[in-house]
């Protein structure tokens, strides 16, 4: 687990670097949007992982996840100087060297305001000139990358230095990781040892002092000897555990070591006096001298992993004991856990700042435990007015998008003059189709049944158009439904699109029922392919708009053609050419305004079934239509032998165009 700060620096350099879209794409890639971080609050470790993860999904820099966490690491440090731990940081000491032996001190200094931190642990194993070797203990996987960039900012940042860092040794325990670093930089401040014989020289004139005096000042120290037993307790653990049970005792059957992570033996605590260490109470039972009640309450929680008292202090070796002693004092910050342990305030130890600490720490944990519980509400507010803003502002945008075409809109909201979005496309397909006798039923419907159809209708329309790349221009009052493909977003398969729309438009009509005969609806359609002209139109109620010769031509398709039929210009056949699609030439037409067209029937996909009983209607119905177009000429035209204008004036001729060359020549 982890404090929410960490997240807070992520989330803060990202924006300020990529900006806030590419954010919230990062949060909804791992499945956390609209969540607020709060400093206080405690998160999963995987978290920042994960967000990294998120990094290289959304980012095309060609980075690592562990480029990430190194940005990670480094943006830490540049964050918590908001938070005005930087000068923690700067007095750590005078040197960089100095500032890596005290890292373990530093995380120290911040259990108060984070107790719930879990903190790694840090060693400087060797050291040098040119630099020295750091081991890193965690019970985190997967966070080398992110220290290495914390050290190398607290570096540049706090000792103007710049380091080199290099993994010598990484290894995956069953309770988390153990990395080794070599990191080379300016270590000029380190000097070699003193040699014991002038230390010795030293303390020469020091006296010794006596063994009740040392237990005085360091009321619940511990000592113990090569084999990790227990020789001698301090006056407070003494009245505060049974020392009978303790004395003789293994250390590390006793004790847990919490801190630092490594073995529990003698030669590790000989080789790490300079770090501090934390045991935790296992297997120790209390004196049974304080009132029953009390400590019913405190047997109860101090079974409790939770509330299993903990000691933290320095382990040094006494050459006179043969031993080392630990110099700790229990690890408390409120009054509340002097309670559940069984501690009193007489209990700490006079000489040190035992007591002030846990007194001031009442105080302080009650207004942090106050504040932390007012930014937790307004973090919950927060998250749940920013789910509703989301929900809406999907909403706006769905009825935003059914106006004008996304790419459309996403350029008018960067700020665009509606006016550029004008633009000219040469290939565009447009598709127009009407309910046959829609004004009919309107004629002997109710209003409310008219809506009621017509509402089912675009609904049913508006489904199919989701599923194919086009765009729905717009639907008007009588029954009529315009699509285009190609535009706004230039596409080669414009044709091919619409096409496909089309057939399952028509197939859709007929499961549709008209309101007043209960007969299935028939739907009439027109295409056309060519230029037009698109923009925004309007200022209250801007809509998305084509203009030009192309859109007028697709309304003639549509008024020419036929019930249940699909009537097709020669520009669009010629675009379905090869495409997949069938078509037959139903021929030539005089359309109103356009003059003599060749236009085609669209019969559907090649190899369908559906396909082939159409072209089967088709033939017969245009079979049928000659046979009666031969027998009229064969009456007509006698009557007209001598007369050249009249025959061309005769309705003969435009009956059936396909015969108008049969009758020039006869003439």
């Amino acid at each position: 687990m982890m404090y929410g700060l960490l997240l807070e620096s992520i989330q803060h350099y990202i924006i300020e670097k990529y900006g806030r879209d590419h954010w919230n794409k990062i949060l909804e890639h791992v499945q956390q949007k609209n969540i607020v971080f709060t400093t206080h609050q405690i998160y999963t470790d995987d978290l920042v992982k994960r967000i990294a993860k998120g990094c290289c999904h959304v980012f095309n820099e060609q980075k690592r996840e562990d480029d990430y966490m190194l940005f990670f690491g480094q943006c830490f440090v540049k964050f918590f100087n908001h938070c005005g731990y930087d000068q923690i940081v700067r007095l750590q000491g005078r040197h960089f060297r100095d500032f890596l032996h005290g890292i373990d001190n530093l995380h120290e200094m911040m259990r108060y305001s984070y107790p719930r931190m879990v903190s790694p642990s840090f060693l400087v194993q060797s050291e040098d000139r040119y630099g020295c070797v750091l081991s890193y203990r965690s019970k985190r996987t997967g966070f080398k990358n992110y220290v290495a960039g914390q050290l190398a900012q607290c570096a540049k940042m706090f000792y103007d230095i710049d380091i080199e860092l290099e993994i010598l040794l990484e290894e995956l325990l069953t309770t988390g990781c153990n990395v080794t670093f070599r990191i080379n930089f300016d270590n000029s401040a380190y000097c070699t040892p003193l040699q014991a014989s002038v230390l010795n020289n030293f303390f020469d004139d020091i006296e010794y002092i006596s063994n009740e005096l040392f237990f005085k000042v360091f009321p619940f120290s511990i000592v113990f000897n090569k084999d990790m037993v227990v020789t001698m307790t301090g006056d407070r653990m003494s009245k505060w555990l049974d020392t009978n049970d303790l004395i003789g005792s293994y250390i590390d059957v006793r004790f847990k070591l919490r801190r630092p992570i490594l073995e529990f033996t003698w030669e590790s605590i000989i080789t790490h006096q300079t770090v501090v260490f934390e045991l935790q109470c296992a297997n120790l039972t209390p004196r049974r001298h304080s009132i029953a009640s009390i400590m019913t309450s405190f047997k109860e929680n101090f079974l409790t992993s939770k509330h299993k008292l903990i000691f933290r202090g320095q382990m040094r070796y006494i050459p006179c004991w043969d031993a080392i002693a630990f110099l700790c004092n229990p690890l408390v910050g409120s009054l509340d856990d002097m309670r559940r342990v069984g501690l009193y305030i007489n209990d700490l130890n006079l000489f040190d700042c035992s007591r002030d600490i846990v007194l001031n720490g009442w105080q302080y944990a009650s207004q942090l435990e106050f504040s932390l519980e007012q930014q937790q509400d307004k973090s919950k507010l927060i998250e749940e007015t920013m789910e509703k803003q989301e929900e809406w502002r999907n909403k706006s945008e769905a009825l935003l998008y059914s106006m004008i075409p996304r790419t459309i809109a996403e350029r008018l909201k960067r700020g665009e003059d509606p006016v550029k979005t004008c633009e000219m496309f040469d290939q565009v397909t447009i598709l127009f189709s009407y309910i046959v006798d829609f004004t009919d039923i309107c004629a002997e419907a109710s209003a409310m049944q008219i809506v009621k159809c017509i509402n089912a209708v675009f609904t049913c329309f508006d489904a199919v158009v989701d599923k194919y790349d086009v765009f729905k221009v717009e639907t008007l009052g009588d029954a009529v439904y315009m699509v285009a493909g190609g535009v706004p977003d230039r596409n080669e398969n414009h044709a091919v699109n619409v096409a496909g729309l089309a057939i399952e438009l028509v197939e859709k009509a007929a499961s549709l029922t008209d309101p007043v005969s209960g007969d299935n609806l028939q739907l009439r359609a027109g295409m056309h392919t060519g230029s037009v002209v698109g923009g925004i139109v309007g200022k209250r109620m801007p809509q998305y708009c084509l203009f030009g010769d192309t859109v007028n031509t697709a309304s003639r398709m549509q008024s020419y053609s036929e019930p249940g039929r699909i009537h097709l210009s020669e520009p669009c056949h010629e675009c379905l050419r090869g495409k997949g699609f069938t078509t037959v030439f139903r021929g030539t037409l005089n359309v109103k305004g356009k003059g003599e067209m060749n236009t085609y029937w669209l019969a559907g996909r090649d190899g369908e079934k559906r396909t082939k009983v159409i072209c089967e209607l088709l033939k017969t119905e245009k079979a049928k239509k000659m046979k009666t177009q031969y027998r009229f000429l064969s009456f007509k035209i006698p009557r007209f032998k001598l007369c050249k204008k009249k025959v061309h004036r005769c309705k003969t001729v435009f009956i059936l165009p396909c015969k108008t060359e049969l009758v020039r020549q006869w003439i």
